[in-house]
């Protein structure tokens, strides 16, 4: 991963932090937007008082300077000034590795500075503030805290998830690890009410929860080894039941060299999953991908070894041809000869295929399990993970994901 991947990934990873700090702090009443109309996080009282948050990480900063919050400032700038009669507040939670924890105003120089400055991008913004703009109202409603690392705000919001009410919750590998994944998910919704959450709507939803779902964002915490040992000891009981159906669903973007490393990845399954007599079923592997590159995948695996049915006759994908089993042959040894290996087939372009016959699990190799899979009557597991070895290493194809 690239440095400048990587700290976009932290930036948001320490937003959603501070995201479930603010649920877990809210009070009876409160309810928390994320990704606001406002801010990152728009904190909303009952008697509709807005606390509008804007995140920023700066770890690679040696010192702290104003014009690192001349963004924030301008743009909270211009929407006090469009709507200065709203009750909102405004903070600007930033950390800088040089700077202990602590809550201060903005001077009336640094907003000058800001709305005076020179670079391009800035300026537009600055632009667009109404004129004439209430300086001192505004600049009484904003201020600045400098928040944690985010391994110690990790922490911090541990500890608050301990806090909930939830028997036998084990906050390292199943409550955090959702939590991060649920804010992550809700604040990408185009839908504004979709996006609004009550503490009691989180520690409900986190009750309800007894695995773990991999995602990016929990994979870009401190504790990954962790989080990937117990997704592999919480597969393990679906996995050695030989008859067990599966299916998978891949977003290529999702995973590094998905186009180099899929065949491998597919034979392994096979090697280890689909070859005894005692392995009744066939993996049924979906791809966001186009037909033409699901054939293309089809010869590669057929030169591997490993023929792939497609459900295509002639032109066209017939369903009953695509979930047909196999025809069988046992032979000596215990190895049983099929028809064909695997089912694979390309999810676009509306998934309908994906949701036609139901596995008992569908691991979804994807940074977002898509809207159009339907979670009902399945075993839906979110597999985001960023390698195939951190892939076989939870489905136990292999002893490490190093």
């Amino acid at each position: 991963m690239s440095r400048t991947a990587d700290s976009t990934i932290k930036g948001f990873l320490y937003q959603f932090n501070k995201t479930i700090i603010s649920i877990s702090e809210a009070v009876a009443g409160e309810e928390v937007t994320v990704e606001g109309l406002v801010e990152d996080i728009d904190i909303e009282s009952i008697d509709g008082d807005i606390v509008a948050v804007q995140c920023k990480y700066h770890e690679s900063v040696e010192k702290f300077t104003d014009s690192l919050i001349f963004k924030p400032i301008l743009q909270m700038a211009e929407a006090f000034s469009k709507s200065p009669a709203k009750k909102v507040s405004y903070k600007i939670y930033i950390h800088v590795p040089s700077e202990p924890n602590r809550i201060e105003i903005v001077s009336m120089a640094t907003l000058d500075a800001a709305i005076a400055t020179k670079d391009q991008k800035l300026s537009k913004i600055a632009a667009r503030i109404v004129q004439p703009l209430n300086k001192a109202d505004f600049l009484s409603k904003l201020k600045i805290e400098f928040g944690p690392s985010i391994d110690d705000l990790e922490k911090n919001v541990k500890t608050l998830l301990g806090k909930l009410d939830i028997v036998d919750a084990d906050v390292d590998c199943i409550l955090y690890p959702n939590a991060i994944n649920h804010i992550a998910k809700i604040s990408s919704l185009r839908d504004e009410s979709k996006r609004k959450i009550k503490r009691v709507a989180l520690q409900k939803l986190l009750s309800n929860i007894n695995s773990t779902g991999i995602s990016k964002w929990v994979l870009a915490t401190k504790n990954k080894k962790e989080i990937l040992r117990s997704i592999q000891k919480q597969l393990a009981n679906g996995l050695s039941q030989n008859n067990r159906e599966r299916s998978f669903y891949f977003s290529p973007k999702s995973i590094f060299g998905f186009d180099d490393e899929i065949v491998i990845f597919i034979d392994n399954y096979i090697k280890k999953y689909s070859y005894k007599t005692a392995h009744t079923t066939i993996p049924v592997i979906s791809v966001d991908c186009s037909v033409d590159e699901i054939l293309q995948l089809q010869l590669r695996l057929y030169r591997k070894g490993i023929k792939a049915n497609t459900g295509i006759v002639g032109n066209e994908l017939i369903e009953v041809e695509l979930f047909r089993a196999p025809m069988r042959i046992n032979s000596n040894g215990g190895v049983v000869k099929k028809e064909f290996d695997v089912c694979i087939f390309s999810s676009q372009p509306d998934m309908q295929y994906v949701n036609k016959k139901k596995a008992s699990d569908l691991f979804c190799i994807c940074d977002v399990i898509p809207s159009e899979i339907d979670g009902t009557d399945w075993n839906v597991v979110q597999l985001g993970v960023k390698s195939f070895s951190e892939l076989e290493y939870v489905l136990q194809l292999r002893g490490n994901y190093e």
